[in-house]
C-alpha cells in the first residue's frame, strides 16, 4: 500500500509540472485579461505621406511660364474645334446678341445700359474676357471673333436703333466714323484682352495648383478572379 501512494504521489507531480510548462509555452508574458496587443502601423506618424498635389512654382518663374507663343496656322486651324466643342466662342457671342435685343426691345432697362457699357461699347471688353478665359487654346483668335461679333452688334444698333444708345442722335458722317472705329478697334482690343486673360487663368494655376484627382479602386464581392479560375480548374478535374 505504502508503495502504491508513492506511485500515485508521483504521478500527480509529474502531470501537475507537465500542465505548469504547457501554460507557460502557450502564453509566456501575456495577461489573461488584458486587450491584445495593437499593431503597429507599417507607416510612422511623424513620416510624410504622399501628396498628389503638384509643386507651386514662384511668381516670377509662373509669370514666364504662362506666357504661350502664337502659332497662326495651328490657331487658325483649332477654330472649328473651339467653336464646337468648348464655351470660349457660343457663351459670349450669345450674351452680345443677348444684350443685343435687350437694347431694342428696353432701351431705357439699367441691366440693359450696363450690359451694353461691357459687351457691346468700343472696345468691348466682357465678351472677349469670357472668350480668354475659357478658351484652352488660340485665346487671342476667339477674342478677336468675339470682338467682330460685338462691332457687327454695335453697328447695327448705331444705323438702325441709335435713339436706343445715343442721348444725341448721330449724323451720317458721326454714323460713319463710329462704324469704322467699332470694326478695327474692338477686334484688336478683344485679341489682347482674351490672351491677357488666358495668360492670367495659366498664372493663376501655375502659383496655386489644385490636387490631381486619383483613381478609385471599385470594391469587389470578395471573390477575385484568381481564386474563381482556380475552382473552375478543380472542377474540371
Amino acid at each position: 500500500m505504502a508503495r502504491a501512494k508513492r506511485t500515485d504521489r508521483a504521478e500527480a507531480r509529474r502531470r501537475y509540472r507537465a500542465a505548469s510548462a504547457a501554460e507557460t509555452t502557450e502564453a509566456p508574458d501575456e495577461p489573461e485579461d488584458g486587450p491584445p496587443p495593437k499593431a503597429r502601423s507599417s507607416t510612422s506618424s511623424g513620416a510624410p505621406r504622399p501628396s498628389n498635389t503638384p509643386p507651386r512654382m514662384g511668381m516670377a518663374a509662373a509669370f514666364r511660364a504662362a506666357i504661350r507663343p502664337m502659332n497662326l496656322r495651328d490657331d487658325l486651324a483649332s477654330l472649328p474645334w473651339l467653336a464646337v466643342h468648348t464655351r470660349a466662342l457660343w457663351l459670349p457671342i450669345l450674351i452680345v446678341l443677348a444684350t443685343t435685343v435687350g437694347i431694342v426691345a428696353l432701351p431705357a432697362n439699367a441691366l440693359t445700359v450696363f450690359m451694353f457699357q461691357y459687351f457691346l461699347l468700343t472696345p468691348a471688353i466682357g465678351g472677349v474676357f469670357i472668350a480668354g478665359f475659357l478658351a484652352p487654346r488660340a485665346s487671342w483668335l476667339a477674342g478677336v471673333v468675339v470682338g467682330l461679333v460685338s462691332a457687327l452688334c454695335l453697328s447695327f444698333l448705331t444705323v438702325f436703333f441709335p435713339s436706343s444708345i445715343y442721348s444725341t442722335v448721330p449724323d451720317s458722317a458721326m454714323t460713319q466714323e463710329l462704324v469704322i472705329q467699332a470694326l478695327i478697334l474692338t477686334p484688336l482690343a478683344g485679341a489682347f484682352f482674351a490672351a491677357s486673360a488666358a495668360w492670367y487663368r495659366r498664372f493663376l494655376a501655375l502659383i496655386s495648383p489644385r490636387p490631381q484627382k486619383t483613381a478609385t479602386p471599385r470594391r469587389g464581392d470578395g471573390r477575385t478572379r484568381t481564386s474563381g479560375t482556380s475552382q473552375k480548374a478543380a472542377a474540371k478535374r
